[in-house]
């Protein structure tokens, strides 16, 4: 799907998203790239920076990819795969710790679901995390597993 296609399924997605006032969720634009390293450096994250070619071919190649702003600034992201039926999988999802709590990590996730609304939603979370996507409404299925080859 072409950009001007995933705005347009954003837009009608986000029809049926509560968003916080003052924020803009839009797909992302690989001008957003150095404002998701941001966030990422800021939360530990390091594959944007030490990996950026990767990192940034994984971002062209995910759909959903949404960032939300305020005021022009991006204060978060969600980067997803899905086959669009029955699963989609969320790679990351990041917001500025400065922000948090105000509904903006549920708002991207919510426009995820709206996307694609047969899929069911598959993450990995940090320890951190965890009260966060049990108030969203996710469930402990079992524990992931990760072998890194880089």
């Amino acid at each position: 799907m072409d950009r001007i296609g995933q705005q347009q399924q954003v837009k009608i997605a986000l029809a049926r998203v509560q968003i916080p006032a003052g924020i803009m969720i839009r797909a992302w634009s690989v001008e957003d790239f150095p404002a998701i390293q941001r966030l990422s450096d800021a939360e530990g994250w390091t594959s944007p920076s030490r990996r950026p070619a990767d990192s940034l071919g994984a971002w062209r190649n995910s759909w959903p990819a949404l960032v939300a702003q305020k005021d022009d600034v991006v204060v978060g992201f969600v980067r997803a795969l899905t086959d669009g039926a029955i699963t989609m999988y969320i790679a990351d999802l990041l917001v500025d710790q400065h922000m948090r709590g105000a509904g903006i990590g549920r708002s991207l996730l919510e426009t995820c679901h709206q996307l694609y609304p047969t899929t069911r939603l598959d993450l990995l979370a940090a320890d951190g995390s965890r009260a966060f996507y049990e108030a969203c409404g996710y469930r402990l299925l079992h524990d992931g597993m990760r072998k890194s080859y880089v």
